[in-house]
């Protein structure tokens, strides 16, 4: 149970008068400490550079450069920071604008809604297109006019961001395998295979097979090459990169193996698909 003692912020003290959201960057030596608090708003927050132990809900962390956590309102946190500095960007916003989110995008949804009530908030990993747009983004918020038309270019940005990199594929398995997963889907990490998605979610191989199978009926493998075969299909509709480059890059060493995947997945061979998205064009 969270302590009462916890200190609780609230927004009212942070936003001014008819405004809508707070945002900042922080920059922390080694050692800064952030105590726990709690809130009465939602709020994201991405670490840009650095590394950081994140203390939520009574749960310690550890995350890096390039991960990101959705608070929920009531979720006590704080940081301690790590190595030789860093720095992390913060959006706090009012609650009710995200509950009109969830039921203008999220009623009947396939994808799981992102601020969901589990124990822990949810994290994401961000591909390394997602970190010059989310800055962007926040620095729109912070040079610009308080107002809604901004917060929600802000959120709709961030929810794409994490629909991305998995999709329905990935929903339904627990946070921890699924941040995992959205980190496999970088372009640094695809040809890794299991033992690399073991690395990167800090469980053994035998445990992530049994989970997959538990959760969606389907092989490790299988998954992995499904995020491989979506990085493909959309290389293949947005650049006019060679096809071999782009199976070398998806993780697939064998090209005659990347063609009967893709075939099976797509219905066309991969000149096919491309063919067919960019037809329009033609």
């Amino acid at each position: 149970m969270i302590s009462e003692s916890i200190p609780r912020l609230r927004i009212r003290n942070f936003v001014p008068p008819g405004g809508w959201y707070h945002v900042a960057r922080l920059v922390w030596a080694h050692g800064h400490v952030i105590s726990v608090h709690r809130h009465d708003f939602p709020e994201v927050f991405w670490i840009e550079q650095g590394a950081l132990v994140h203390t939520v809900n009574q749960v310690k962390q550890e995350l890096h450069a390039g991960t990101g956590v959705l608070i929920r309102p009531d979720d006590a946190h704080g940081f301690r920071c790590l190595k030789d500095g860093g720095r992390l960007v913060n959006v706090a916003f009012t609650a009710p604008l995200l509950r009109q989110f969830r039921e203008r995008y999220y009623a009947d949804a396939s994808t799981a809604w992102p601020w969901r009530g589990e124990k822990l908030p949810a994290q994401f990993q961000m591909q390394s297109e997602d970190r010059p747009r989310l800055a962007w983004l926040a620095e729109e918020l912070a040079h610009g006019p308080q107002n809604r038309l901004r917060l929600e270019a802000f959120l709709t940005g961030l929810l794409l961001c994490l629909e991305r990199g998995g999709g329905a594929a990935i929903e339904g398995l627990p946070d921890w395998l699924r941040s995992a997963l959205l980190a496999f889907t970088r372009p640094e990490h695809l040809a890794g295979g299991v033992p690399h998605l073991a690395k990167l979610a800090g469980r053994s191989q035998e445990h992530i097979n049994r989970v997959v199978r538990k959760h969606i009926g389907r092989t490790t493998t299988d998954l992995l090459n499904q995020l491989r075969l979506e990085y493909a299909s959309r290389e293949l509709t947005m650049s006019a990169r060679p096809i071999l480059d782009i199976a070398l890059d998806a993780g697939f060493e064998n090209l005659s193996y990347f063609y009967r995947l893709f075939n099976r997945c797509f219905g066309a061979t991969p000149r096919q698909f491309r063919i067919k998205k960019q037809m329009l064009m033609r």
